[in-house]
């Protein structure tokens, strides 16, 4: 990983940012096979012009490859053709899966060690969180493993919820923000707008 740390945009900076974001998520993706393909552990050991293209693996395709249900390949039979890989078997398409899911999940671990530590500090007992970004939106396990972990995490006395903003990151925040406001006074209720950038 150090050759895409390199080659990484601000290299040695926004390092977290680099382990969550849409902006590298496919990328991590991409790396992962190109390294396990050089290894020989996936498509024989022979990969493609595409697949060692830098930036190629798009995030997009992770989220595509994680709405099929377990065990079946047709969003990943459909990418892995595109990147010129017509001859994967369908033990890569389980070992393709399996590498997309481990990156989600430490993706969505790492946000929400951020705001478990954020709302035990707060100590509202209860809050809900704004968020904006394309893996939140359109990556269909994003939302449930970031409830799973918060709720690990946090304070079990803290009710929480997350809602997707719909209107782009500052826009829809300072909305979440605002009629949090309103329903605080009514309500007794807050709401942390948290500006979660996945591109």
């Amino acid at each position: 990983m150090k050759m895409w740390i390199k080659n990484s945009i601000n290299p040695g900076k926004q390092k977290q940012e680099k382990m969550i974001s849409g902006m590298y998520m496919g990328e991590l993706v991409r790396l992962a096979l190109e390294r396990f393909t050089k290894e020989g552990l996936l498509f024989g050991g022979k990969g493609s012009d595409m697949l060692f293209e830098r930036g190629r693996f798009y995030t997009k395709y992770v989220s595509e490859i994680e709405s099929d249900p377990p065990g079946v390949f047709n969003n990943l039979r459909e990418i892995c053709e595109e990147l010129g890989l017509k001859h994967a078997t369908e033990q890569d398409y389980i070992n393709i899966r399996y590498i997309c899911e481990c990156i989600s999940r430490r993706s969505a671990h790492l946000v929400s060690a951020g705001l478990a530590t954020l709302l035990n500090k707060i100590g509202e007992k209860k809050v809900t969180i704004g968020i904006d970004g394309s893996v939140y939106r359109f990556h269909p396990h994003f939302h449930n493993l970031m409830m799973e972990k918060i709720k690990e995490l946090i304070d079990p006395s803290i009710e929480f919820d997350l809602m997707l903003s719909e209107d782009g990151s500052g826009r829809g925040a300072a909305l979440v923000a605002a009629v949090a406001a309103r329903l605080k006074k009514e309500n007794s209720y807050r709401a942390i707008p948290y500006d979660y950038f996945i591109v």
